[in-house]
């Protein structure tokens, strides 16, 4: 386990209720020990969204989720089943597949022709030796599993069942109907700061009057509130939001125009977004959904793909939905901006932790979540 070089004191203080907690110490985003506990100890031994089901829907349909340096293959069998794979061929180690996705019949090593079925298991060697056991030489597997419509791998063995570790979703993400979502687009960046601060800027809203002003003008601050996260440790927190008298969505227009609602009458004005432990953030508008997937890179550099979906019914001919593009293009511009400025100024010798705003609700619950990981592990280094 890789050292923590930080106080127990420091991360009890996270815990403590909203008004007198402290946030987590300024190293714990831009630590090099930090961070590759993050990456062992969080990111290692959690379930981590990979895409949608429909992405690789059809036998041969793959999917390379850049969670290692070679990336983990994830693809649709010929059974039907989905698997997960170290993109690595045994032979000599090149990487099998290079982009984000496609479709194939068997896969086949680009260095020496290794080739494999769907299911991983090694069909030819070319020159290997007399008595070589292909059986015992296909593809090193990754647990791979599927929920709410999500494709999720667990690069640890030992992590529990997907379904208990994920818990209970929020229940607008558990509606049936939101696993027939088509996407609509999908964009990859990357910010110039750590993790744990993207998602912390994520879980609040009152930093929306001066850093997006065309989003409170649709989703006012005033109106938000968080759900989840009440001490159990569970690893979903939320929030909901109101949208703006006059506003039938997000959206540079503010209108639908068309678009099919994707949620219950009742929640055609609201907002609802939603954050899975550690890095899969979700946002669920009256027609659209919004999910943001956070890899990290480095302790100051974070890869998010950003995708977009609508209902089947939405692409008609004439279906454009750049409105909703572009607003959240600016959006997500000034959330980078803002995140990279923090990411500056934690390495500051000027900057000590001081406190929680009382509307900070959701940001504190998240950092619990990271201050007990931290704490357990601490623990477990001077047991």
């Amino acid at each position: 386990m890789p050292e923590l070089p930080l106080s127990p004191a420091d991360l009890s203080a996270v815990l403590a209720p909203l008004p007198g907690a402290r946030p987590l110490p300024a190293r714990a985003y831009w630590d090099e020990d930090v961070f590759a506990f993050d990456q062992a100890e969080i990111f290692g031994r959690s379930w981590l969204c990979v895409g949608r089901e429909d992405e690789i829907a059809r036998p041969g349909e793959w999917l390379l989720a850049p969670l290692t340096p070679a990336g983990i293959l994830v693809v649709r069998g010929a059974d039907l089943a989905i698997r997960a794979f170290h993109n690595v061929c045994r032979h000599r180690a090149a990487t099998l597949l290079e982009g984000a996705c496609g479709r194939l019949a068997h896969l086949e090593c680009p260095y020496h022709g290794w080739t494999y079925e769907l299911s991983g298991a090694l069909r030819s060697a070319p020159h290997a030796p007399p008595g070589f056991d292909r059986g015992a030489h296909g593809l090193s597997r990754v647990r791979a599993g599927v929920h709410l419509g999500f494709v999720f791998v667990a690069l640890d063995p030992g992590a529990p069942e997907l379904e208990r570790a994920v818990g209970e979703a929020p229940p607008w993400l558990a509606r049936p109907e939101l696993r027939s979502l088509r996407r609509g687009r999908r964009v990859e960046y990357e910010v110039g700061a750590n993790w744990k601060l993207c998602v912390e800027n994520f879980q609040e809203s009152h930093h929306f009057p001066r850093v997006h002003p065309a989003l409170e003008r649709l989703t006012p601050c005033d109106d938000a509130a968080s759900w989840g996260g009440g001490g159990g440790g569970g690893p979903w927190l939320g929030g909901v939001m109101e949208l703006a008298p006059g506003a039938e969505t997000v959206s540079t227009g503010a209108a639908r125009g068309g678009r099919p609602l994707i949620v219950p009458e009742a929640d055609r004005r609201r907002v609802r977004d939603a954050m899975l432990f550690p890095g899969l953030l979700t946002s669920l508008q009256p027609d659209y959904l919004l999910t943001y997937r956070l890899t990290p890179r480095a302790p100051d550099r974070t890869f998010v793909v950003a995708d977009t979906y609508f209902h089947p019914a939405a692409f008609a001919p004439g279906f454009d939905p750049g409105d909703v593009f572009a607003f959240w293009d600016g959006v997500n511009r000034e959330d980078r901006a803002i995140c990279e400025r923090q990411q500056r100024g934690v390495r500051s010798a000027g900057y000590t932790p001081s406190t929680y705003a009382m509307v900070e609700d959701g940001v504190h619950a998240f950092d619990r979540l990271v201050a007990r990981r931290y704490l357990a592990a601490l623990g477990a280094r001077t047991a």
